[in-house]
């Protein structure tokens, strides 16, 4: 009888491993359109369609975990995701704790968000109230920059709405984030100016001691990119 039972529980041990090989636990951070986001319940956006696509190509299943932005890095160090999508880009301080895939976009230039009456360069900025979105390139640029009063805040939603409410002088952010938010509001009651020189980036994050998954991602990856795929979710969420 115990052995049957032993028996019993080691198949459906085996059973249970090999349902959770067949699935990727990938984590992101759902408020950054067009890049993951939700909708009607549903979290879309650019970088979900790249991990579904990395994961089809992999044989494998992508179960998405949504989480605070902040706590992505430390839940892949933790062994509970096993990689990131999210609109996140390399830097060599996030580089010592995770392993980050080659960019697969580029060339998405930093914005002074500002409402009509009140537009602003980065020159501008000495002295003002400026927002950003902490943890992201933006928040990372404007850091550097001396006599800002900066506020850190949580979601884009949330930068933009300091702008609406005059909570703020400025909101710094990617454009590609400003298009998105230009899809739903009326692009004429603000304005926007690019600083010079800055560009967000966009990559997967793996942990850093797996260097077999960095490698099977990077592969399926390049292959998006070599026929055609990756040029195609740019277009469908207006990256390009």
């Amino acid at each position: 009888m115990y052995k049957i039972l032993l028996i019993i529980i080691a198949c459906v041990n085996i059973s249970l491993l090999q349902a959770a090989s067949d699935t990727l636990i990938v984590g992101t951070n759902a408020e950054f359109p067009p890049f993951t986001y939700i909708e009607n319940g549903v979290i879309i956006g650019f970088d979900i369609d790249i991990a579904t696509e990395v994961g089809q190509r992999l044989g494998k299943k992508i179960q998405f975990r949504d989480m605070p932005f902040d706590a992505l890095i430390p839940e892949i160090v933790l062994g509970q995701v096993d990689f990131v999508a999210a609109g996140m880009s390399y830097t060599e301080e996030r580089a010592k704790r995770v392993s980050f895939t080659k960019n697969y976009l580029q060339q998405d230039p930093l914005v002074v968000f500002t409402t009509n009456e009140n537009s602003m360069n980065l020159s501008d900025l000495n002295g003002k109230t400026v927002v950003v979105i902490e943890g992201f390139t933006a928040d990372l640029f404007m850091s550097s920059i001396k006599d800002v009063n900066l506020i850190r805040l949580p979601t884009q939603a949330d930068g933009f709405m300091a702008i609406k409410n005059g909570r703020a002088d400025a909101f710094v952010t990617s454009k590609s984030t400003v298009d998105a938010f230009f899809e739903k509001q009326d692009a004429l009651l603000f304005n926007i100016n690019f600083i010079d020189g800055t560009s967000e980036t966009c990559a997967l994050a793996v942990p850093i001691n797996k260097s077999e998954m960095l490698a099977d991602v990077q592969e399926a990856l390049d292959d998006m990119e070599k026929d055609g795929t990756l040029a195609q979710l740019r277009i469908k969420w207006k990256l390009q």
